[in-house]
C-alpha cells in the first residue's frame, strides 16, 4: 500500500493543494469535475459548514469543503492505512484544530454520533450496501437538520430511494450517479 497518487483541491483558499493518496482497494477519489460540479450546487451551503464525510476514501471532498470555508470536518473512514493517510493530510491544514479524523465503521459512528451536520458526503463501497443503512440512520439518530444537504454516490446503474429523503439534483458521469438530497418536506 505504499504506492500514492494525488488529489487536487480544486477551488478555494487551498487552490491547487495536492493530497497525497493512497491506493487501495475501492478506493476512488471523487474526480475534479464531479467536485466542480458538487460544490456549484453546495456553492451557498459550505460556509461555515459542520461537515460530516462518512466513508471519507480520500478526503477529497471533506478537504474541498474546507477549503471553500466549512467551520469544521468529521471524516469517518475504517480502513486504517488510510485513516493514517488522512491525519496526516489533516495536520497539513492550518485548521488542524477543525478536522477530526476517525479510523472507524462508518455505520457505528451514525449508532454513537450525537453531533447535527449541515453538509454530509456520503460515497460508500458500491458493492456493500451501506448507502440506505446510512441515510436511515441520519434520520433516525436526528444527525441532520431540514436544511442539511447531502451528497450521495452510487454506482450509475443503482437507483436509490429512501422514505425520509428527497434529491434535489442528480448527475451521471462515468460509472458513477451522483445526486444532492435533503430531508423530504413530505410526511411519511
Amino acid at each position: 500500500m505504499s504506492d500514492k497518487h494525488v488529489v487536487r483541491i480544486i477551488g478555494g483558499k487551498y487552490k491547487g493543494k495536492l493530497l497525497p493518496v493512497l491506493q487501495a482497494e475501492g478506493l476512488r477519489p471523487t474526480p475534479d469535475r464531479v467536485k466542480e460540479t458538487v460544490f456549484t450546487w453546495l456553492q451557498n451551503d459550505i460556509e461555515n459548514a459542520k461537515v460530516l464525510d462518512l466513508f471519507a476514501g480520500s478526503g477529497a471532498l471533506a478537504f474541498e469543503a474546507l477549503s471553500r470555508g466549512a467551520a469544521n470536518l468529521t471524516l469517518v473512514e475504517l480502513n486504517s492505512d488510510n485513516a493514517s493517510n488522512l491525519k496526516k493530510q489533516a495536520n497539513s491544514f492550518e485548521e488542524t484544530n477543525q478536522i477530526k479524523v476517525l479510523n472507524e465503521d462508518a455505520l457505528n459512528f451514525l449508532k454513537t454520533c450525537s453531533s447535527k451536520f449541515d453538509v454530509v458526503f456520503l460515497d460508500p463501497p458500491y458493492k456493500l450496501n451501506l448507502l440506505k443503512p446510512a441515510l436511515k440512520l441520519l434520520l433516525e439518530k436526528d444527525l441532520i437538520t431540514n436544511n442539511s444537504l447531502i451528497y450521495v454516490e452510487m454506482s450509475s446503474g443503482d437507483n436509490e430511494s429512501i422514505a425520509g429523503f428527497e434529491k434535489i439534483k442528480e448527475q451521471v458521469s462515468g460509472q458513477a450517479k451522483y445526486s444532492l438530497w435533503k430531508k423530504s418536506s413530505f410526511l411519511f
